[in-house]
């Protein structure tokens, strides 16, 4: 897990690392590998349901893909400021999480306009200024 904040901001804006990417296959391991990796045990990490989860972000990065979405620059630029001023703040001073990624913001964001397809009907027919009552 990625403990930089705006790790994934950096694989989003077109970075080297993506996760469309795909991950470099593991190597075989020997029986010499086995075996040294057997005697120097590490201790488990913690697991994820003994972490509070206000200290760590919702899904890996990993897990995420980027998807291009094309939007007016005045509607980018005001969700930019809304995610990062209004929703993340809440989320860090009220709610007292911490490490909140980007891709966390994204997919909350997605998920709530998933929900409500009908206003997302609405909206697209008022950006045309078709009123609803003359649409059929």
């Amino acid at each position: 897990m990625s403990e930089d904040p705006f790790g994934d901001l950096d694989a989003a804006m077109g970075g080297e690392e993506s996760a469309s990417d795909p991950e470099p296959e593991p190597e075989p391991e020997s029986a010499d590998t086995d075996a040294a990796a057997e005697s120097e045990a590490e201790p488990e990490p913690e697991s994820l349901e003994e972490v509070d989860p206000r200290e760590r972000p919702a899904f890996e990065f990993d897990e995420t893909v980027h998807k291009a979405l094309y939007v007016l620059e005045s509607v980018a630029d005001e969700f930019d400021d809304i995610i990062t001023y209004d929703v993340e703040r809440d989320l860090t001073r009220d709610h007292g999480l911490k490490g909140v990624t980007k891709s966390e913001l994204h997919n909350a964001a997605l998920d709530v306009a998933t929900e409500h397809p009908e206003e997302i009907v609405e909206r697209v027919l008022e950006q045309r200024g078709v009123d609803d009552e003359n649409s059929e």
